[in-house]
């Protein structure tokens, strides 16, 4: 056993021993240093510059305001035309795409119920007519017996109660037949507005209810459109009404100028923007409504005049003539 022992200890420390002498005194092996093309040490690679600092605040946010916001294309009128009485539809007259004029006529229902209800009224009132005639001469008979005093005062007073029921009845009669006259001109609806028929969502032969309204056309004035853009709220300073500002249109690869014609009133409290309306001319019919747009506001000019009077003035230049260096003199001027 102490044979074994003596022989362990004897080889951990052969195992120590080279462990001990690899400390740091002599060089290790490895790969040899990097040097320059004349055997110099090569050059250190410089770190990164430092980073600028940061502009003011202000400067951030007058860039933020000068760049582009996306806005929302819509006419600048629309309608939805629904029907004013419930019917068939018996007529179309315009088409998708199709320009109309104020007071066109687009479609017509089925208008025969108008027409029976305009009969009906007539025949009313020509009832009624009979019955204040014939209650008018019974009226007058009963006088005539009263002035004589062959009748009471009674007899006289239901009379005058017949006649005046029967003159309230005419007008009840024309009042119908003015609603049934009415309701026949309900059966044609005209456009309300100068513009193009967007959609037609209806055809001839189906039903229409006046409540709920069924939509049955859609007419937009696209000669004006209007843009919606919400900007930040930092650029209530700059932007006023009547302001130009330009619409780009990547699709058509197209700018424009454009006019605020109003500023909303609010501010929202969760993007801390408003919402402004600019509207476009497009007498040449290139833009459509819900195209992609955007808006870049333009400062005013006065603002820019202000800030370039507070600008200091640039430091003057030495002379050329100074700052040249002085040449040396060659042979033929020493000569």
């Amino acid at each position: 056993m102490t044979h074994v022992h003596l022989s362990r200890l004897l080889v951990t420390a052969a195992l120590l021993i080279p462990m001990a002498c690899d400390r740091g005194d002599e060089p290790k092996v490895g790969l040899p240093p990097v040097r320059g093309a004349d055997g110099s040490d090569a050059p250190k690679v410089p770190g990164p510059p430092p980073r600028p600092e940061q502009g003011p605040a202000v400067s951030q946010a007058g860039a933020s305001v000068a760049g582009r916001y996306v806005a929302t294309a819509l006419p600048k009128h629309s309608a939805d035309l629904s029907p004013r009485m419930s019917g068939t539809i018996t007529a179309v007259m315009a088409e998708e795409g199709e320009r109309v004029k104020k007071g066109q006529q687009l479609f017509r229902l089925d208008a025969r119920a108008s027409r029976l209800g305009i009969a009906q009224a007539e025949a009313a009132l020509q009832g009624a007519t009979i019955q204040r005639d014939n209650a008018q001469r019974e009226l007058e008979r009963q006088q005539r017996l009263a002035q004589s005093g062959t009748i009471s005062a009674a007899v006289l007073e239901r009379a005058e109660a017949s006649f005046t029921t029967a003159s309230n009845g005419i007008e009840q009669a024309e009042v119908m037949l003015s609603m049934a006259k009415r309701n026949s001109g309900d059966s044609t609806v005209a456009s309300p507005i100068d513009g193009v028929v967007t959609k037609k969502l209806k055809h001839v032969g189906e039903t229409v209810t006046m409540m709920p309204p069924t939509v049955v056309m859609i007419v937009q004035d696209q000669s004006v459109i209007e843009l919606r853009a919400r900007i930040p709220e930092s650029a209530l300073k700059t932007i006023r009404e009547g302001q130009t500002i330009t619409a780009h249109f990547s699709a058509l690869e197209l700018a424009r100028s454009a006019t605020v014609v109003r500023i909303q009133p609010t501010v929202d409290a969760t993007t801390r923007t408003i919402e402004i309306v600019a509207d476009v001319a497009n007498a040449d019919n290139l833009l459509r409504p819900g195209m992609y747009v955007e808006v870049e506001l333009a400062p005013p000019a006065a603002e820019a005049v202000v800030a370039d009077a507070a600008a200091p003035a640039p430091a003057s230049k030495a002379p050329v003539a100074s700052a040249k260096r002085k040449q040396p003199a060659s042979a033929e001027d020493k000569l």
